[in-house]
């Protein structure tokens, strides 16, 4: 398992051995078929002395509607492995079709589209297959992931936000125990080598705030930022299956705001002293995800349904079948720092909210701190990847010559060129909501 290294940013590294697991062939497919709804999950509840506070999930999401808490000072957190595994969800659409090749399969439509009583468990680094049996006997995905629709969020890819929030809760940890030295923490490879270089805190700064408040600050930033790599390395290649292209999903329209939700509420469960063990923290995740969708006001999932039917032709296009990148038309290509919803009542003029979100509130903004405590976080860490023979081959626009180093600095830039290809292909409102 990949951890912190401790050598002063910026020296020599040693090459990542270890690689995330990923499903091939028939595995992958089977993954995708029962997270399309193939199967019931039981309900599953927290016990009663963990439940998500609504104030505390307000303030985690920087929420003053109708009233935020106030800041917890963080906990201290076990050290977990690094989340490897990524969830499989979700491509965009309802009732979506699938082709092997060039080869339509029929019989096959998936539906990622859920209700809130529909999601299982949450179970730390869970990966694509956490298989099993249901009293019928049919075979189930335990977490049951896939897209809900919200009125002051828009589509949540409830996968993405247990990715991100995984990923949180592990950095936050790393961070902590080398802030005082500094530390290059390697990261199993996506799209490329991932390399954290940790630089030294200042023991002033921690003693001011805490050890645990400046690592969760700057843990929540860094996985923000490996979140939009994902994003685009998915869109220059990189699938955590060779045999199934993930393009059709990068920067889909709810992809950046479920990641950065799922950064928030990890760090309000490692604020609320959570993370003690595994089992408290995945019995958090689902509380919170539980409060944080009713605070967003979540929908039934036959309304979702209508909503996301609602935006076919214009968010993505119902004739294409799955894994046709083509597929999704438009894209979310904002990172912030403040991230919006896409509602389906944006796509409109005029405005045509749902029936069910009458009274709802105001849509929520998202945002994502560049400091804390009047530091940069660019001043304390910064992410850096190799990119990939796969990415460069598929026309990854490096921003230097002959060299393959990217770090976050660089993605901005990185995002306008897929702004202008996404442009070219669907046209120059394609990375906006609205008709």
């Amino acid at each position: 398992m990949h951890g912190a290294r401790s050598e002063p940013p910026g020296s020599r590294r040693p090459a990542i051995t270890a690689r995330p697991r990923a499903p091939r062939g028939a595995a992958w497919l089977l993954a995708l078929l029962c997270s399309g709804g193939c199967a019931t999950v039981s309900a599953w509840r927290a016990p009663a002395d963990l439940r998500a506070p609504d104030r505390a999930v307000a303030a985690a999401l920087d929420d003053a509607y109708p009233g935020a808490a106030s800041a917890f000072d963080p906990a201290s957190i076990p050290l977990p492995p690094e989340p490897t595994n990524l969830r499989p969800c979700c491509a965009f659409g309802v009732d979506l079709r699938i082709a092997v090749g060039a080869i339509p399969v029929p019989g096959f439509s998936l539906s990622n589209i859920r209700g809130a009583s529909d999601l299982g468990p949450h179970k730390y680094n869970v990966g694509v297959l956490e298989i099993g049996s249901s009293d019928t006997g049919r075979i189930i995905e335990r977490e049951n992931n896939g897209l809900v629709y919200t009125c002051r969020g828009g589509f949540l890819d409830i996968a993405h936000i247990r990715d991100w929030a995984d990923m949180t809760v592990y950095l936050t940890a790393q961070i902590a125990r080398n802030m005082d030295r500094g530390a290059a923490i390697d990261l199993s490879d996506q799209g490329g080598k991932r390399t954290i270089l940790l630089g030294a805190i200042d023991k002033a700064r921690i003693s001011s705030v805490g050890r645990r408040a400046n690592a969760v600050a700057l843990a929540k930033w860094l996985a923000f930022q490996l979140s939009i790599w994902h994003e685009i390395s998915t869109w220059y290649g990189y699938a955590s299956a060779t045999t199934w292209p993930e393009k059709i999903s990068a920067f889909s329209p709810e992809d950046i705001y479920s990641d950065l939700l799922g950064v928030k509420l990890a760090g309000g469960i490692i604020a609320q002293r959570d993370t003690g063990d595994e089992r408290r923290y995945n019995e958090a995740m689902d509380a919170w995800i539980a409060m944080t969708l009713k605070r967003l006001r979540v929908v039934s999932k036959e309304s979702a349904t209508g909503a996301i039917r609602s935006v076919a032709g214009i968010w993505w296009d119902p004739s294409r079948r799955i894994p046709d990148w083509k597929l999704t038309t438009r894209r979310q290509l904002d990172i912030g720092p403040v991230i919006h919803p896409w509602l389906v009542s944006m796509a409109f003029a005029p405005s045509r909210p749902l029936q069910d979100c009458a009274g709802a509130g105001p849509a929520l903004a998202l945002r994502s701190p560049e400091s804390f405590q009047g530091t940069a976080f660019t001043n304390d860490a910064v992410l850096q990847i190799e990119v990939s023979d796969k990415l460069v081959s598929n026309g990854f626009p490096l921003p230097r010559k002959d060299s393959r180093r990217v770090t976050q600095a660089d993605f901005p830039a990185i995002i306008e060129v897929i702004r202008g290809e996404n442009a070219a292909e669907f046209g120059v409102r394609a990375d906006r909501p609205e008709l």
